[in-house]
């Protein structure tokens, strides 16, 4: 099935609610240095469409329940650049705000503004990665800037949709002393929530890591590889280093009045929202309520 009930690796970090996942593509042709899903998917930075996937979807859908949360996507990007013209994404959201589920977007691109005629019409909110305003370029290469993405995070809560960013991956002495900036930007642009996650690296994505940053890389080898743990084929800063590096993004969220979360790094304690996710920006929405704030 291309639509499937979200279960990272079963992982006992994980505290996402009970939603469905779809992928419209296959790779992802951003480039991000810290990527994961490049370490179990062939071939991962060549984007490929899925075959025959609307009218797949089209079957798979009516098995799932009305009111169903959806995620798009957990793996790859939905709007790559091929998006403009193939319209992959856009024919999956119009497929379920005909069967009224409530969709959740995680993007690195633009492109999703697009689509705001529908989203306005569907109980929905988008969430933007956004990793570091200084060094995108290197570690996002294909990706829009995170310029381009706070600009987006402004139209669309100009125009009423939910939307939230995801403060991931934070690599320490890399982008972990941005973090105040970037939340303050999210912020004056009209974000609501903040998902916030450490640096877990596998073994390709340390080896661009630490590529790209040999002296960073030097510094903190021994705190993930000597120092910390490995969980599911990825390696995790020590535990008292990453709750503190959570308590800090938690205190500046606090401040900003931003709702917090950590995504699978063991804390639950420390969230102050409904849903690690973000996802309750759009529980919060009913379809009737999204319906009815397109006619003013």
């Amino acid at each position: 099935m291309y639509i499937s009930q979200f279960d990272p690796w079963k992982s006992e970090l994980c505290t996402c609610p009970p939603k469905y996942s779809l992928n419209p593509y296959t790779g992802c042709v951003h480039g991000c240095l810290y990527c994961y899903a490049s370490s179990y998917i062939k071939d991962f930075f060549h984007l490929r469409e899925k075959k025959n996937l609307i009218e797949k979807l089209k079957r798979e859908i009516k098995k799932i329940p009305e009111n169903s949360l959806v995620s798009l996507c957990n793996t790859s990007d939905p709007y790559p650049p091929v998006e403009k013209n193939r319209k992959l994404t856009r024919k999956c959201l119009e497929i379920f705000k005909e069967h009224h589920m409530r969709v959740i977007i995680i993007t690195k691109s633009d492109i999703v503004l697009r689509d705001i005629d529908l989203l306005k019409e569907m109980s929905s909110c988008v969430t933007f990665t956004i990793t570091t305003l200084k060094y995108d370029k290197i570690l996002e290469p294909n990706a829009p800037s995170s310029v381009e993405r706070l600009k987006a995070v402004e139209r669309l809560s100009k125009e009423k949709i939910p939307v939230g960013i995801r403060l991931d991956p934070i690599i320490p002495l890399l982008n972990e002393e941005e973090t105040e900036a970037i939340l303050k930007e999210a912020k004056n642009c009209g974000a609501e929530h903040v998902t916030a996650s450490t640096f877990k690296p596998r073994w390709d994505s340390w080896k661009r890591i630490s590529q790209a940053f040999p002296a960073m890389a030097e510094k903190i080898k021994n705190l993930y590889f000597k120092e910390g743990t490995k969980i599911s084929n990825s390696w995790y800063l020590p535990e008292s280093l990453r709750k503190d590096l959570m308590i800090k993004v938690r205190q500046i969220c606090d401040s900003l009045f931003l709702t917090f979360s950590s995504c699978r790094e063991g804390f639950p304690e420390l969230n102050s929202s409904p849903s690690c996710d973000g996802s309750h920006l759009a529980s919060e929405r009913s379809f009737s309520e999204a319906q009815a704030s397109t006619l003013f």
